[in-house]
This record gives C-alpha cells, structure tokens and sequence, in this order.
C-alpha cells in the first residue's frame, strides 16, 4: 500500500518513421539495448516504433523528456513470458526515477497499420 501514481505519459508516432529511420544502422543501435534489438530481430517496423512510442512516453511520466539527460537506451522495454511489456530503466533514467521515488513504469504498446502508440504511468511510493 502506499503507491500513487507520480506520473503519466503518451506518446504517438508513424510507424513509416521508424521503418525510415530503421534504414540507418546506427539508429537501432542507439535508441535500444543489445536485449531490445535481440527481441525485435525479425519483427515487423511496428513492434520497434511502439517501443520507440514506449520510450518517449516513459520519459514524459518521468517529466524529464528526452533532452534532459536521459537517453533513449536508458529505458528498456522487453516483455514477460505472457508477452506482457515491462520497463527497465538503467543510468540517469533510474537515477531520476528513483529521486522521485517512483518505483515502476507500467506501459501499454499499440499499434494500427499506420501508428503506433503508449501509454506509461509511473507508479511511486
């Protein structure tokens, strides 16, 4: 007991972005970690553009955004056994989220054809 939610964040993108984007070798290797890329190997753009989404949303919930320090493969996004999404968050991000006393990042992916989208609520102590 004793949980609240300290933040929430959204966020949107054209999975036509990330699919652009994705044609540039660098562009994988510094916005997701070794386990992201391992996970998403194979998959379709719109599984890496609602993580993208996931990322971006994450760092609202956190009010920092992303040019506060926080680098986009300092939050992970994989996925339990169920196929459930869960966030890890490394360096700064952790840093931040644990001066906040936040304690877990709860995410939801979607995507459409065209869009995919996330939704993140950090829940504190």
């Amino acid at each position: 007991m004793g949980e609240r939610i300290a933040g929430c964040g959204i966020d949107i993108i054209e999975i036509r972005r990330i699919a652009k984007a994705m044609e540039r070798p660098r562009f994988s290797e510094r916005l997701y970690t070794e386990r992201e890329r391992s996970l998403l190997a194979g998959r379709p753009p719109a599984s890496w553009a609602a993580r993208f989404a996931g990322k971006e949303a994450a760092m609202k919930a956190l009010g920092t955004g992303w040019q506060k320090g926080i680098g986009f493969a300092q939050i992970e996004i994989l996925q339990n056994d169920e196929g459930r999404p869960y966030i890890t968050l490394h360096g700064a991000a952790r840093e931040t989220a644990d001066r906040q006393r936040i304690g877990e990042l709860l995410v939801s992916l979607s995507h459409t054809a065209e869009l995919a989208i996330a939704y993140v609520v950090a829940v504190g102590h």
